[in-house]
């Protein structure tokens, strides 16, 4: 976008390494002397480290440029972490070799042959292996065990090992002592200094046929060099934003001002990316945190009373139809967190919580509580839950959800040996519902209900950690929504300002 606006022919900051853009800094120009040796050598190992983004590949890529294709034949993997009886195959590959077999002595031969063929053509075989530190070992060692094969005496094979610092430590392993005697050099690439920095802006414009359109200030290489401190890649980046910057706001000089606006905004966008995928993480682990919320189950009474039992047991089996039981145990599912209401023995805050998560919740937790509470079953508990739904068509008119609370103190009535009624009588003070539930733990209560009790409190802190989940998950929610808005209006005033110049760019040449 900025070429046309400073006239360059191309862009001179692009991140894919280009021979002609190639600068021969110091190191640079020494890391190419030692490939050359190697080159002269016609043996054994060469070995080039460089931190991320200082200029390895465009070392090789200048070298690659170089070769001349009637005395070398070069291929460069980029495929890392290859498995020891994979390397063979990766290689066969690069160099186009088709085997006639597929068994590794058929593999080896091929490449015998070719070997042997570009000998008696007066051509060398070059191999280059790029991010060289995630090789195993066994690769390694794989590697060394193929630069072996010669012709009396004329090596046939010859390895450049292209890696990140921490490939310096691993040779240094005795795993790999056989493997370091083979190599014949090696050297690590340094960062530019400030000076050579200035000079890398300038050569990469002028390749671009920059004419001293923007100037660069004393103040603006220095901060480029700070931030980048003098890697290559790096200052590519920083440079393109800045000459981005110019273009948009028809600058057409660099001060350090500008440079350090502009390195605040990539540390900015750096930061949102990074806040971003904090997150998104986060979401996710409060997502993998949060309980599910599965229906309390009524405890089966373990020494029912036979008189209660005959007392609430139906007249006849045929009063109490399938899909009538079917509905009902479908209800006391959906009922096993209970509503608060006048009955509920649960404090206001805690039904409130209940709510909350209920509203919240995820699909996967509705069907949860969609499913028949466990240890319920039709034949043992269908009395109890028809009298209490008969309860409560006969007082609201129409049929609804037995809570909880409800079967408890029926269950309890019935333990207790007392009758529960059918349908209530025009004295009944209550015209509601059942009884609400007493105290439950106490030295008479018998020990399921000591557990459903037990069980209502931890389905309830388990509410309360669900919902404080949720509460959670929305606030990173909404700052994930504040910053992308934030995000952009940025980018809106930046096509906005770009729209400007090309209006002013297009009425210059019209």
């Amino acid at each position: 976008m900025y070429e046309e606006h400073f006239n360059l022919s191309g862009a001179p900051f692009k991140l894919n390494p280009d021979p002609k853009f190639f600068f021969g800094s110091r190191s640079h120009n020494k890391a190419m002397a030692y490939l050359h040796y190697g080159l002269k050598q016609a043996e054994g190992f060469i070995a080039i480290t460089g931190p991320i983004g200082s200029g390895k590949t465009m070392v090789i890529s200048q070298l690659l440029d170089q070769l001349s294709a009637s005395n070398v034949i070069a291929a460069q993997l980029l495929t890392s972490n290859i498995a020891p009886e994979e390397l063979l195959d990766h290689i066969l590959s690069a160099f186009r070799i088709e085997p006639e077999g597929n068994g590794r002595t058929g593999k080896l031969e091929a490449f015998e042959d070719y070997l042997f063929d570009q000998l008696n053509r007066g051509r060398r075989v070059l191999l280059i292996m790029d991010e060289a530190q995630n090789l195993p070992f066994e690769t390694l060692e794989e590697l060394r065990m193929l630069s072996n094969l010669d012709y009396d005496g004329t090596p046939l094979f010859q390895v450049f090992l292209v890696g990140q610092p921490e490939f310096r430590d691993i040779m240094q392993s005795e795993r790999l002592e056989q493997l370091r005697q083979r190599v014949i050099a090696s050297y690590h690439l340094e960062n530019l200094s400030v000076e050579e920095t200035r000079e890398y802006i300038h050569h990469r414009l002028a390749i671009a046929g920059w004419r001293e359109d923007p100037t660069f200030s004393d103040e603006a290489i220095k901060a480029i060099y700070e931030e980048t401190g003098g890697r290559p890649r790096r200052i590519n980046t920083v440079c393109n934003r800045i000459m981005l910057y110019c273009s948009l706001e028809d600058k057409h000089d660099v001060t350090g001002e500008i440079a350090e606006s502009v390195i605040g905004e990539l540390h900015e966008e750096e930061l949102d990316a990074r806040d971003t995928a904090l997150d998104e993480r986060d979401s996710s682990a409060a997502k993998k945190r949060m309980p599910a919320v599965k229906p309390v189950a009524a405890p089966k009474p373990e020494t029912p009373a036979p008189a209660a039992e005959t007392d609430l047991a139906p007249q006849d089996d045929e009063d109490v139809s399938a899909e009538e039981e079917d509905d009902m145990s479908k209800k006391v599912a959906k009922s096993s967190v209970p509503a608060p209401d006048e009955h509920a023995s649960e404090p206001a805050s805690d039904a409130g919580d209940k709510k909350a998560v209920a509203e919240d919740a995820e699909p996967a937790d509705e069907k949860e509580l969609e499913k028949p509470a466990a240890g319920i079953k039709k034949s043992g508990g269908g009395s109890v839950f028809d009298r209490v739904r008969a309860k409560r068509s006969s007082e609201e008119g129409a049929a609804s959800d037995a809570t909880l609370e409800d079967v408890a103190s029926a269950i309890a009535k019935a333990s207790a040996g007392g009758m529960v009624e059918e349908f209530p009588s025009d004295n009944d003070a209550d015209d509601n519902a059942l009884a609400p539930l007493g105290p439950l733990e106490t030295e008479q209560s018998p020990e399921w209900r000591k557990q459903m009790r037990q069980s209502i409190d931890e389905t309830r802190g388990e509410l309360k950690e669900a919902h404080a989940s949720v509460q959670r998950l929305r606030k990173s929610l909404a700052d994930m929504r504040k910053r992308r808005g934030n995000s952009r209006e940025q980018i809106a005033a930046g096509l906005k300002r770009a729209e400007t110049v090309l209006r002013e760019v297009t009425k210059r040449w019209s």
